[in-house]
């Protein structure tokens, strides 16, 4: 839990600057291991570990943002809704009907 709140703390900027890092680290690890330089196997499941937390934060951070814009726009839909007096007849939804060929 630690590593995750360390992530939370950091702007998008350094997130995206660590991913880069975390990247490069792994893919110098993984030509570690197949030229047979690497040790300690456990280094490259750590860094593929390390660019999922970073890549889980920056996508929880665009999911939020997505939220707040779609609260954002339904509020404003419902104001402009308020603001009419007259109902209008509601929109028409057109369903396309599929062609069948033969």
């Amino acid at each position: 839990m630690a590593r995750s709140q360390s992530l939370t703390g950091l702007s998008d900027v350094e997130l995206l600057g660590m991913l880069d890092e975390a990247k490069d680290e792994a893919t110098n690890l993984r030509f570690q291991h197949v030229t047979g330089q690497l040790d300690n196997m456990n280094l490259l499941a750590h860094s593929r570990r390390q660019v999922a937390r970073i890549l889980t934060e920056l996508r929880a951070r665009e999911i939020d943002t997505a939220e707040v814009a779609m609260e954002r726009q339904a509020d404003e839909v419902e104001e402009v809704a308020a603001g009419d007096a007259s109902p209008e007849e509601p929109a028409r939804v057109f369903k396309r009907r599929r062609r069948r060929d033969g």
